[in-house]
C-alpha cells in the first residue's frame, strides 16, 4: 500500500472519530472558552476559538459563552468582519499582475484537476485565471464549505461581531488585513501550490462534508489538540509547512503581543480568534502560559 493510501485513511479514521464524537457530545464538558488569569489570579480575559465558516448547529452559542461575552468590557477579533476596507483590499491584492495566468504558475497535470474541482463547486474556471494562488484555495475552500452546509454567512465571529455592535460593546481588531493578506500568500510557491493541491484532492474525494464536520465536532468538544492536528495534519502536506509557519506559527506570536497589549487593569476583554490557532507548542495557549498568565479551560454546565 502506498504512502499516500496509508495517509487518506489515517486521516479518514480520524474524521470517523471525531463525527463519532459529535454524536456522543452532550451539554456539559469542555468548552472552546478559556480564562485567562494573571500572576495574581486576577481574572483579566476570556479567550474564545471560533469557526470561520459554520452551520446551523454553531448557534445557539453555549450559554457559558454568551455570559462571558455580556460580561466583557470589549470584544477583540482577528479582524473586523464588517471592516468595509476587507473586500476592497482582498480583491486588489487577488488579482496577478497584467498579462499573468494562473495556468502559468501550475504544472500541466493539475490544470485540467483545478478546472474541474472548480466546476464542481460552481465557480468559473476561467474566472480563477487572473488570480493568485492563495485566493484560488481560499475561494475552492469557501465554495466547497457552501456545497457541505457550512457558510461565512453563519461563521462564529461574524456573530460576535454584530451581537457586540448591537449592544454597543467596543471591538477591536489584533491584526490588519494586509497582514491577513501577507499571511496567506507566504510561503514561497512551493508551498502555495502544495496548498492549492490539498484543496483540489479534498474537492476530488469529496471529502468536504466529513471535513468541516469533523472541524465542528472538535470544536464543539473543546478539542484544541483534535483541530491543531487536523489543521497541521490531517488537511497539510509537508510542503505546507513554510506557508503554515507564516499563516499560524508568526501570527500566533503576534496575537499573543496584540492580546497582552489590551489588557488593562480591572478591564476584561473577550478575544476571539480562529479555533487552528490555540493548540500545539506555538499555539497561542503555549505562547500565552509562556508570558506568565494562566489558562483554564470552562467546562460547560447543561444549558
Amino acid at each position: 500500500m502506498s504512502a499516500s493510501s496509508l495517509n487518506k485513511i489515517r486521516r479518514a479514521l480520524a474524521t470517523s472519530a471525531l463525527l463519532l464524537w459529535a454524536g456522543l457530545a452532550t451539554a456539559q464538558g469542555p468548552l472552546y472558552l478559556w480564562t485567562l488569569s494573571d500572576a495574581r489570579g486576577e481574572l483579566r480575559a476570556w479567550l474564545y476559538g471560533t469557526i470561520h465558516v459554520c452551520d446551523a448547529a454553531c448557534f445557539p452559542l453555549p450559554a457559558d459563552v454568551e455570559k462571558a461575552l455580556a460580561a466583557a468590557d470589549s470584544l477583540a477579533l482577528e479582524l473586523d468582519p464588517d471592516d468595509p476596507q476587507l473586500a476592497p483590499r482582498l480583491i486588489v491584492a487577488a488579482q496577478l499582475p497584467a498579462g499573468r495566468s494562473l495556468d502559468e504558475a501550475l504544472p500541466p497535470d493539475l490544470r485540467p484537476r483545478l478546472s474541474a474541482a472548480a466546476d464542481r463547486v460552481g465557480l468559473s474556471g476561467a474566472a480563477l485565471q487572473r488570480m493568485q494562488p492563495w485566493m484560488v484555495a481560499t475561494l475552492l475552500t469557501l465554495r466547497a464549505a457552501h456545497s457541505a452546509g457550512f457558510g461565512t454567512d453563519q461563521g462564529v465571529d461574524l456573530w460576535l461581531a454584530r451581537t457586540a455592535r448591537a449592544r454597543g460593546l467596543p471591538l477591536v481588531a489584533l491584526e490588519s488585513v494586509d497582514r491577513q493578506i501577507e499571511a496567506l500568500a507566504a510561503g514561497g510557491d512551493a508551498a502555495q501550490l502544495a496548498s492549492l493541491v490539498e484543496v483540489v484532492e479534498l474537492i476530488e474525494r469529496g471529502a468536504a462534508p466529513a471535513y468541516f464536520a469533523g472541524m465542528l465536532a472538535a470544536w464543539r468538544g473543546g478539542d484544541a489538540a483534535a483541530i491543531d492536528r487536523i489543521v497541521r495534519e490531517e488537511s497539510a502536506s509537508p510542503a505546507m509547512a513554510p506557508l503554515l509557519a507564516d499563516l499560524l506559527d508568526a501570527r500566533n506570536r503576534e496575537m499573543a503581543d496584540a492580546i497582552v497589549a489590551r489588557l488593562q487593569p480591572g478591564r476584561r476583554v473577550f478575544v476571539a480568534v480562529g479555533a487552528g490557532h490555540f493548540g500545539g507548542d506555538a499555539g497561542l495557549l503555549a505562547a500565552l502560559s509562556g508570558r506568565g498568565f494562566t489558562l483554564r479551560q470552562v467546562e460547560a454546565k447543561d444549558d
